[in-house]
């Protein structure tokens, strides 16, 4: 399963509960629904959101912050609906992020899933049975004090037990 495969609202709702649990208080009354657009880096939703805190250049602060800046970030960044495959899906993946933002859409659960061997030691790591191939992984990241993984319907410590 790759990033190409992926809804844009799926997408959308992976990068929706990436900044609920990562992103700063508030993150949501940041963001200008209208002046949005996932294909330019000052009206996305990372650069809307950490403007403030970096003069302007929130979506490179951002990359940092939620600690995108490291070998296969362009991937990641699709994964979690922060880039576009392209042009042709841009405005799509826009209007599913508005559409969760206004509360209009709730966000999809689904596992967060990669290979293996791009499970890093701070991710969940708990190999997904959800219909999909057993070789995926949740890559959702563990965060200090995690007990939590927004990929699963339960606490991890119930249900995965090592994944918490």
């Amino acid at each position: 399963m790759g990033v190409e495969t992926m809804s844009v609202e799926q997408r959308a709702s992976n990068g929706f509960e990436l900044m609920n649990l990562c992103g700063p208080k508030g993150w949501r009354e940041r963001v200008d629904r209208d002046a949005l657009d996932i294909d330019h880096g000052y009206f996305c939703v990372l650069g809307q959101v950490y403007a403030e805190e970096a003069d302007g250049e929130g979506y490179e602060h951002a990359l940092t912050e939620l600690d995108f800046d490291h070998a296969g970030t362009a991937d990641d960044l699709i994964f979690y609906g922060f880039y576009s495959l392209g042009h042709d899906d841009g405005p799509a993946l826009t209007k599913a992020w508005r559409d969760l933002l206004a509360g209009d859409a709730e966000p999809i659960k689904a596992p967060f899933v990669q290979d293996e061997a791009r499970v890093g030691k701070d991710q969940c790591g708990y190999q997904s049975a959800y219909g999909l191939p057993w070789s995926e992984y949740c890559i959702f990241p563990k965060g200090e004090d995690l007990d939590y993984c927004p990929g699963h319907h339960r606490d991890v410590r119930e249900q995965y037990g090592p994944c918490a």
